[in-house]
């Protein structure tokens, strides 16, 4: 069953995958920009400034070596630009004087970089150098805390469950398709189940359905959400 949810997502997402600029021709340090750019921020507002931002800045020395003023002057349209200008400034200082200008490719190196936490190593590892990963936002914890039946707050819990569901091949467009269903149907206020890829085998669809399916998916899940 669980690899049929992974198949499921895969499908889906190939079906509605949307070209935004830092998801063609990805690199590590792209990924790790539009993350930087994305909080906080639509991603309509991201894809209009993102391609302007990468021509000035195209690598982690070009950060690197600009003046704090002139990364904000390119952030400007976006809003929260003195914030995202620092977080910017003081990723490509770690990363020049710790790591030789190279993104980490480890999960350790990446959290402990300033400002990034699992979800923005997630998908440096995933997006940017094609490693399996989770990826977990606030749209994916809330779409998994629905499939899985986890009512738990503790974004640890759903990390961990990630980790053991994402899979090793098709894993980009799995955590892209993830994304996309938790902001686009598994929404906060009106989830869109008929819709849903998932609906056949979320806890929480079933549980209004049918109880003793849903039970029975919570036993298939207990591998992914037990400690």
């Amino acid at each position: 069953m669980i690899v049929e949810v992974r198949r499921r997502v895969i499908d889906w997402e190939k079906g509605h995958w949307i070209p935004y600029p830092w998801r063609v021709n990805r690199t590590p340090y792209k990924v790790l920009v539009a993350e930087v750019l994305l909080k906080r921020t639509t991603r309509q507002a991201v894809a209009r400034e993102f391609p302007r931002f990468i021509a000035r800045f195209p690598d982690i020395e070009s950060l690197y070596r600009a003046p704090i003023e002139e990364i904000e002057e390119m952030l400007r349209h976006l809003g929260l630009y003195k914030q995202r200008a620092q977080q910017l400034k003081e990723l490509a200082k770690a990363i020049v004087e710790r790591f030789g200008g190279r993104i980490p490719d480890r999960w350790e190196d990446l959290v402990a970089l300033p400002g990034v936490g699992p979800y923005i190593a997630g998908a440096v590892l995933s997006f940017g150098y094609g490693r399996p990963a989770p990826v977990v936002d606030s749209n994916v914890m809330r779409l998994l805390g629905r499939l899985l039946g986890l009512k738990s707050k503790r974004y640890e819990d759903y990390i961990r469950a990630g980790w053991r569901l994402v899979p090793e091949e098709g894993h980009d467009y799995f955590n892209y398709g993830l994304i996309d269903l938790g902001a686009l149907v598994c929404s906060y206020r009106g989830p869109k189940c008929s819709g849903c890829p998932l609906r056949d085998f979320c806890v929480e669809y079933n549980e209004k359905a049918d109880k003793a399916r849903a039970e029975h998916l919570r036993g298939v899940y207990s591998t992914l959400t037990a400690p």
